[in-house]
């Protein structure tokens, strides 16, 4: 769909005022003088940020972590990506009619040369949308050693659905993985969270709102249209002491329709809490291809991966273009200041037809120095009869200089068209996911919860484990007491999680332990998942409150559109003249000020509080 030049101008205003967000500061609404003055700089590719790139330098940091290996003759220079090769596939295979693919790699390499490795899998194709696969190198990406789940969703908290995309950094002792998690059956309402080990391969523990371990909460989560994707996708990259942050935002505008954008937030890792004190940077770029303002469109593109250069102190983010398509290719922006991003170009010799969500390998803090190899690995459904979710991953080389002007010579060029070749050979038999028969078993006091086991492994193939050789890793005592058998006998009602381990391979389930008579239609309680909003006065998404409701069996999802009038959900403002709010919880903002929304059902009652800001 195209859009007209003040479409991109009002586009470019979008990209300048502040979305809604649980964190961060609103940017100060420019003049439409203004935005028609950006507006012609995009039309010829440029951007403040390229324009004063020595100004912008100068406030990256000369510290330790910055990178020792930097040329200032590298400034005012393009970032220039060429594919040596066309490279070799890591993941080819699946069983006949069945979903198979490791998509999105998150891809380390470390000082001794070794490589890990994250990937986005299936789950188990019924309960589970996605799993995170976790696969080691020791030499540099030649081989590769057996492969394992590393992360599941938590049963009966707000990641149950999927755990995918993930992407992974190292800090000061701990591998931190985020991670795109839902509740949504459908797919939608996508939240970004995060999960940290000692180890690459695990335990992870997951955030909490407060500390690690126990029920997931979002960093950052969506509070958009019910119809939305969400947010999600991570990418970092660890600058010094200073995080940043990327994220796709995929939500609906009264304005602009669809939006679909990468935003930024920063972070001080010096703080304990910083994953719940992300500072909203801003629109990075609305996913597009086009320099030319008669040529755009919200809809080719998608998550970033992206990595700091040392030599030039410059960001690279890279993704992939018309995704899925034909004629689909790389395509890569570079920044001076990880905020705001310029289009350089794509990258179609050597890149399979079919190509969708891409990672670059950097050192564990999202680096790659001068001298450094890397990778970009991408997954691809090939030319010919490609079905959904049927997808192999390929690992090619690339070779990273600089150009005095930008080199966009790759546009337009001609990918690669081929099918995948199915290689048996990439993968093992050992298994890589510990399953029970159910993941969330419901029972009651004194009725013992009795658990069948599986071992699945790389062809998705089952295999039954007798409950004697797994370790109950975690549970609650004061719900649960082990038999000697290695059952779990419950002492009490309400709603526990319980770690189960055979050989590294963990998962949690949950149990719920009822009464003998319940109404499972009847809302227990409910509570924010988001308790701030910060939203500008000119706001070009929609902003919406979906209370999230635990029922009288325990069972928990948002209330949006019919739910909140059948459960008579009411939304009251506390200063109609701030703000004020819908009977489907959509908030409109209409002057600077303060205001506390009230939310009220039968039984339940809570506030969020809602800043208005220019």
């Amino acid at each position: 769909m195209y859009r007209s030049q003040k479409i991109i101008q009002l586009t470019l205003l979008v990209a300048i005022i502040t979305l809604a967000a649980c964190s961060g500061e609103p940017a100060e609404v420019p003049s439409m003088e203004t935005v028609e003055t950006i507006g012609n700089d995009h039309e010829t590719g440029l951007s403040d940020a390229e324009e004063n790139a020595d100004d912008e330098l100068s406030d990256v940091s000369e510290d330790e972590g910055s990178g020792e290996e930097y040329n200032s003759a590298l400034a005012d220079k393009h970032i220039r990506l060429t594919l040596e090769g066309e490279g070799n596939d890591v993941f080819a295979i699946w069983r006949s009619g069945k979903l198979d693919y490791r998509y999105g790699p998150s891809i380390i390499k470390n000082e001794d040369g070794s490589v890990d490795a994250w990937f986005a899998s299936p789950g188990d194709g019924k309960k589970e949308y996605d799993w995170i696969t976790y696969r080691h190198s020791d030499d540099g990406g030649s081989t590769w050693g057996d492969e394992k789940v590393v992360l599941s969703p938590t049963p009966g908290s707000v990641d149950y659905q999927s755990v995918c995309d993930p992407d992974v950094f190292y800090y000061e002792g701990y591998y931190y993985l985020g991670y795109t998690g839902t509740i949504s059956k459908e797919g939608l309402c996508n939240n970004l969270f995060l999960a940290r080990s000692r180890n690459p391969d695990g335990p992870y523990e997951k955030w909490n709102g407060s500390g690690w371990g126990g029920n997931p909460v979002p960093i950052l989560y969506y509070n958009g249209v019910e119809i939305g994707w969400g947010v999600g996708e991570p990418s970092f990259v660890a600058v010094d002491n200073t995080l940043y942050v990327y994220s796709t935002l995929d939500s609906f505008s009264e304005v602009l329709g669809w939006v679909r954008a990468t935003r930024v937030h920063t972070a001080d890792l010096t703080d304990p809490s910083w994953p719940s004190n992300l500072n909203y940077e801003g629109i990075s770029v609305f996913r597009n291809d086009c320099t030319d303002v008669n040529d755009y469109t919200y809809e080719d593109s998608d998550s970033w991966d992206v990595a700091y250069l040392e030599d030039s102190r410059k960001f690279l983010a890279l993704t992939t273009n018309r995704r899925f398509k034909d004629d689909s290719c790389l395509l890569y922006y570079e920044s001076n200041d990880g905020i705001n991003y310029v289009r350089v170009s794509e990258q179609n010799t050597g890149v399979i037809t079919g190509c969708h969500n891409c990672g670059l390998m950097t050192d564990e803090y999202g680096h790659i120095g001068s001298d450094d190899e890397s990778l970009i690995g991408y997954a691809y459904s090939g030319s010919g009869e490609s079905k959904w979710g049927m997808w192999a991953t390929r690992f090619v080389p690339v070779r990273i200089d600089y150009t005095d002007e930008i080199d966009n010579s790759e546009d337009g060029k001609e990918n690669l068209k081929q099918k995948i070749v199915i290689d048996e050979s990439l993968l093992g038999q050992e298994p890589i996911m510990l399953l029970t028969d159910r993941l969330t078993y419901t029972t009651h006091i004194d009725e013992p919860v009795n658990i069948v086991y599986y071992l699945m492994n790389s062809y998705r193939q089952k295999s039954s484990i007798g409950s004697d050789k797994i370790r109950i890793e975690t549970y609650d005592h004061d719900y649960l007491e082990m038999a000697d058998d290695n059952t779990l006998l419950p002492t009490r009602e309400g709603v526990t999680t319980v770690g189960v381990e055979y050989k590294g391979l963990r998962r949690e389930i949950c149990v719920k332990i009822l009464p003998d008579e319940y109404d499972d239609s009847h809302i227990r309680t409910f509570y924010p998942m988001c308790d701030k909003y910060d939203i500008s006065l000119y706001e070009p998404v929609i902003v919406k409150i979906r209370p999230m409701a635990v029922f009288d069996d325990y069972d928990i999802h948002e209330l949006s559109g019919y739910e909140l009038n059948s459960n008579n959900i009411r939304f009251r403002s506390s200063d109609t003249s701030v703000c004020t709010v819908g009977r489907d919880g959509k908030i409109t903002p209409l002057q600077e000020g303060v205001s506390v929304i009230t939310v009220e059902a039968e039984d339940c009652t809570y506030t969020v509080d809602v800043y208005v800001r220019e």
